[in-house]
């Protein structure tokens, strides 16, 4: 049976950790952008078609919003800027008469400011 030993601990007085001050963090501006798309179709029934076609493809995930207006479709797609190239591809590819709109950087939350 092994004998108990006592245990020294010198007190060298209360340790801190460097505090971090959080005033000091700068938030970068969001790297998204706004890609406006306009799908123009016959009717009603044709510019839900395309959006039903839109909203099933891989560009699916990337809209933001969508208004249907008569005989079109209106849609927001938040893309970061390195997928552009793919955005637009995948866009001509799956709906080949899709009116593009203008890039636009992607408005900043509330929680930003």
């Amino acid at each position: 049976m092994a004998h108990p030993q006592s245990l020294q601990v010198f007190d060298v007085g209360p340790q801190r950790t460097p505090t971090i001050a959080r005033h000091n963090v700068i938030p970068f501006p969001s790297p998204r952008v706004q890609l406006p798309v306009t799908l123009l179709g016959h009717s009603e029934q044709d510019a839900r078609a395309q959006l039903k076609a839109l909203l099933h493809s891989p560009l699916g995930v990337y809209v933001v919003s969508t208004e249907v207006v008569r005989d079109q479709a209106q849609v927001d797609l938040d893309i970061a800027p390195d997928d552009l190239d793919f955005t637009l591809h995948a866009l001509l590819t799956t709906l080949p008469h899709a009116m593009i709109g203008a890039l636009k950087r992607r408005p900043l939350s509330r929680e930003h400011h």
